[in-house]
């Protein structure tokens, strides 16, 4: 296979007549910390990224951090009912207002001087200083939006184009996700870079080998590329990945099929939206490291994180409709257990990937085509992020 260098000496992959790469990416780009440096500032300093859900931000103080490179966000509900995003640094020497994590705090006080912080950003005091500019001091804000219950945020300086106008074409209105809860959280620590995980995610073709215990009795792997439309902008500026199915009867789900767990059949009683028949089953996949399957009894959300240049947090929430009684309607460890089995089979290969492309014998094989097309194009908008001069700077 043949290889593509730009101005700089960095190698890519050959792309194909579709405009896509042939193989996946050359080993630094999932090896070394100087690109793992340039995929915060030119993808995820640059893009939406899931949070959480509201429901974990339920009452004024409840507070998480998200943490990215060497950003830290603090992201709250403030006392005005609100969402609420900012750095978490002090403006007086810089320190971290609060440890990574979750939370209750009705202000945010930095440990080294004591300036503190409302649960909106805003500089409320800084001992002894009595004249300074509250106003020009307060915590740097973040733009940060909720989209059916789902709280994104995004650091660029410029206010970006609305969540709401990239996933115009994907609709789970009908799912009412902003009406649910979440009943379970699990993160899954994988010695393995963002976007090996990522690339993993977008394609089935592993699944009958990898996922024979979970997901390979409930889908069929070799048409599961034909349940998903391209929904995102695919030319200009907003390039960008984004895949998504508004049925997965058609062509992943088996027959018989209902819903995503070990028999495919309800484990909720009470159904997600206001349809006394389920909503169909569907899924979103979104550059660069989120997706929701909305099912017809249940929710899951799913982001991988980067840690480092070989290590990625790979995150999982399991929702049920707000009203659902744990013991009543539903039983969490069966609500978990075929995406939790799933998480954990994925985490087993994808680490088993990344010590593969630490070898010096590690060279990139071809894509199958057509069963990893959404890899190739996962691929190839990452490719035109980090490529892009405009973004260049580290």
């Amino acid at each position: 296979m043949s290889v593509q260098k730009n101005h700089d000496g960095d190698t890519y992959p050959e792309i194909a007549a579709d405009g896509l790469p042939v193989t996946a990416l050359p080993q630094e780009f999932y090896t070394s910390e100087k690109w793992f440096a340039r995929d915060i500032e030119r993808v995820f300093s640059r893009r939406w990224i899931f949070v959480c859900h509201v429901s974990e931000l339920a009452k004024p103080g409840d507070y998480t951090t998200m943490e990215l490179g060497t950003n830290s966000i603090i992201v709250t509900r403030g006392k005005d009912g609100g969402i609420h995003s900012f750095h978490n640094v002090c403006r007086h020497r810089g320190t971290k207002l609060c440890a990574p994590g979750k939370g209750k705090a009705n202000v945010f006080v930095c440990p080294f001087h004591g300036w503190s912080y409302g649960t909106d950003g805003s500089l409320r005091a800084a001992p002894f200083m009595p004249d300074i500019d509250k106003q020009a001091y307060g915590a740097k804000l973040v733009w940060n939006e909720v989209w059916n219950g789902l709280v994104f945020i995004n650091l660029q300086e410029e206010q970006p184009k609305p969540v709401a106008a990239y996933l115009r074409d994907a609709d789970l209105s009908g799912h009412r996700l902003e009406n649910t809860k979440v009943i379970a959280a699990k993160d899954y620590p994988t010695k393995a870079n963002w976007k090996i995980n990522g690339e993993t995610y977008q394609e089935c073709y592993h699944c009958a080998v990898v996922h024979g215990k979970s997901l390979g009795k409930i889908i069929a792997p070799a048409t599961t590329h034909d349940a998903y439309d391209n929904v995102g902008v695919e030319s200009g500026d907003d390039k960008e990945f984004m895949i998504f199915s508004g049925n997965l009867l058609n062509g992943q789900f088996l027959p018989g099929v209902k819903t995503e767990t070990m028999d495919g059949q309800y484990v909720c009683k009470k159904l997600l939206g206001d349809d006394p028949n389920g909503q169909p089953a569907k899924l979103l996949s979104w550059f660069p490291n989120f997706s929701v399957g909305a099912w017809p009894d249940f929710s899951v959300l799913i982001d991988w994180i980067p840690v480092s240049a070989q290590e990625t947090l790979f995150r999982t929430r399991w929702l049920v409709r707000a009203d659902a009684v744990e013991g009543v309607d539903y039983e969490i460890d069966k609500v978990m257990e075929l995406a939790d089995l799933a998480n954990i089979e994925d985490k087993k290969i994808v680490e088993l990937q990344q010590q593969g492309v630490n070898s010096p014998a590690y060279q990139p094989g071809p894509y199958h085509q057509p069963m990893e097309v959404d890899s190739r194009k996962f691929i190839a908008n990452y490719l035109a992020m980090v490529q892009e001069k405009r973004a260049w700077s580290c």
